[in-house]
C-alpha cells in the first residue's frame, strides 16, 4: 500500500480505575487494520468484551490476508463473529451482560472501508476540516435522526450514552461504508472518552498542530480536561501531508 504514518495511544483517564478500551493497529496484506473498542459502561467485564472484540477481529482478518480483499462486508462479518464470541463467552461464565462498542476500518491503497456499532467514532480530516464519518448508536442520536432533538443538544443529552447498538446484543446490527482517500487525509478512530472531554473544534486544532505524537497529545488533552473516562485514539495519515509521526 502507499506510505502512511501511524499514531496510537490509550489511557484509563483520571476517574476510572481500569482501562476497558482496546485497540488494534495491524498491517495486514496490502493494507492496515484499525479498530477501537470500548467496554460498555455499567456492564460486567467490559474490558473482557473489548479484548474479545479486537482479538477476534484481528484473528479473522489475519487469516489469508495476503490473498483476500477486505471490504466493508468483510468487516461487518468480522464484527458479527466477534459479537457471537462475546455472547458465547458470557453464556459460559458469570460475565452475562458484558458488551463493547467497536469501530473498525481497513485502509488499502486509496480506499477506506469501515464497520461500526456503538458510540466510538471514525473521523476524516481533509482540507482543513474534521468530518465525522460514523453516527453514534445512542438514544440521543436516534432522537436527532428522527428530528426530535437539535443536533447541538445531542452532545449534552442525558441519554447520549444509552446505546442502541453494540457488541454483546442479539440480534446484532452495525453500520458499514467506504471512503475514497486523498493524499494528506488523516483517519482518526476514538472512544467516547475523547469526544466527551474535548469538543470537535479542539480535536481539529490538535490535528492542525501536526501529526507527530497526535494520539498521545489528544489523550493528554482529554486528561487535562478532567479525564472522565478511558480514552483511546488511533490515527493514520496518508502519504502527502506535511507532517509525519509514529505510534505513541
Amino acid at each position: 500500500m502507499k506510505q502512511v504514518e501511524f499514531s496510537a495511544a490509550s489511557d484509563a483517564g483520571l476517574v476510572r480505575r481500569h482501562n476497558e478500551d482496546s485497540f488494534a493497529l495491524v498491517p495486514l496484506g496490502s493494507g492496515v487494520l484499525l479498530a477501537v473498542a470500548d467496554g460498555v459502561g455499567g456492564s460486567r467485564a467490559g474490558e473482557v468484551a473489548s479484548d474479545i472484540a479486537t482479538s477476534t477481529l484481528v484473528a479473522l482478518l489475519s487469516a489469508g490476508a495476503e490473498s483476500r480483499e477486505v471490504d466493508a462486508q468483510t468487516l461487518r462479518r468480522a464484527l458479527e463473529q466477534a459479537n457471537a464470541s462475546i455472547l458465547e463467552r458470557w453464556q459460559e461464565s458469570d460475565l452475562e451482560g458484558m458488551g463493547t462498542t467497536m469501530t473498525a476500518a481497513f485502509l488499502s491503497e486509496r480506499r477506506l472501508v469501515y464497520a461500526h456499532a456503538g458510540d466510538s467514532r471514525l473521523y476524516l480530516f481533509r482540507g482543513g476540516r474534521l468530518l465525522r464519518i460514523t453516527q453514534d448508536h445512542s438514544v440521543a442520536e436516534e432522537l436527532v435522526r428522527r428530528g426530535s432533538l437539535p443536533p447541538e443538544q445531542a452532545e449534552v443529552h442525558p441519554q447520549r450514552h444509552v446505546l442502541t447498538r453494540y457488541l454483546g446484543l442479539m440480534p446484532f446490527s452495525c453500520d458499514e461504508g467506504s471512503e475514497e482517500m486523498q493524499e494528506g487525509d488523516i483517519v482518526l478512530l476514538c472512544t467516547d472518552g475523547l469526544t466527551d472531554a474535548l469538543p470537535e473544534s479542539r480535536i481539529q486544532k490538535e490535528i492542525e498542530a501536526g501529526f507527530d505524537g497526535l494520539a498521545l497529545r489528544l489523550v493528554e488533552a482529554a486528561n487535562a480536561a478532567g479525564g472522565p473516562d478511558n480514552t483511546t485514539v488511533v490515527a493514520v495519515m496518508v502519504e502527502g501531508s506535511e507532517a509525519g509521526g509514529t505510534a505513541q
